[in-house]
């Protein structure tokens, strides 16, 4: 009797022992997957500071003497490089979005324009007068982004604006080659619409700390000289044309905001 006890309690621990290791051997379901917290959403009022350099284009070029001149004809006018010095402020409405207003001063350009018309000596039989001067521009402008997304600290962008430019045509001179002629236009304020595209990639080196590199294509509308008084047969010229400009701006923006940490995610064991 006590062999056959024996023989089943040691039957049972066996029995036991073979379901425990048979358990152990099976492919249990792995733990389950924990997303990444989404990044914080960063929103607040920020200051911009802007500098850089603005390659001029001039079109549509347009003198009051083109229908009184006899023979008159356009050669060519150009304008030089600008340097944009600016700031403003605005607001990150989310790590998508964000508007500002900026204020902007272009430094003088110089601006050149060569005309011929014909004469009436033989010596000048088509006579050539030369134009320089200076362009300047302050200008304000209401700009929309929207940020393309953040990789390893690095956001692209894109975005417009409208706005103002209060254009200044100075030191307006008018030098005849031939005839030795003189003439000079006072200095000449006007307003004109102005906008703006842009597109570019910041980077945060903190949370509120953005350094951004920008191109923008900048149309500063129409500028207007005043008439032109001369020496001798004046007829007081006005010329007017286009403004626009191919910048690059190197910009460092301060965003007003507490960036709440990201907490790690969290791992289920078994």
């Amino acid at each position: 009797m006590a062999s056959i006890k024996t023989f089943l309690i040691a039957s049972a621990v066996a029995i036991g022992a073979f379901n425990v290791a048979h358990a152990a051997d099976l492919d249990l379901p792995p733990p389950p997957q924990v997303e990444a917290p989404p990044p914080p959403v960063v929103s607040g009022w920020y200051l911009r500071g802007d500098v850089g350099v603005g390659f001029d284009q001039l079109s549509n070029f347009y003198s009051t003497d083109a229908p009184i001149v006899p023979g008159y004809s356009f050669e060519g006018a150009g304008l030089g490089r600008q340097v944009d010095i600016g700031g403003g402020v605005g607001y990150q409405v989310n790590n998508w979005v964000r508007f500002d207003v900026t204020g902007e001063y272009r430094t003088a350009t110089k601006y050149w324009a060569t005309e011929n018309y014909a004469g009436t000596t033989p010596d000048c039989a088509t006579c050539y007068d030369d134009y320089s001067g200076r362009v300047s521009t302050f200008d304000v402008l209401a700009n929309g982004y929207i940020d393309l997304g953040t990789w390893y600290n690095f956001t692209p962008f894109i975005g417009a604006g409208v706005g103002a430019a209060f254009n200044q045509f100075s030191g307006l001179t008018d030098v005849g080659v031939q005839t030795g002629g003189y003439g000079v236009a006072p200095t000449s304020n006007s307003v004109a619409l102005a906008w703006a595209i842009h597109a570019g990639v910041d980077y945060s080196f903190t949370p509120n700390w953005k350094l951004e590199v920008a191109y923008r294509y900048f149309n500063g509308g129409k500028v207007t000289s005043d008439g032109i008084v001369c020496t001798a047969g004046c007829t007081h010229e006005v010329q007017s044309f286009n403004i626009a400009s191919q910048d690059v701006l190197v910009g460092l923006r301060y965003v007003f905001t507490d960036v709440p940490a990201v907490a790690p995610p969290l791992v289920t064991k078994y």
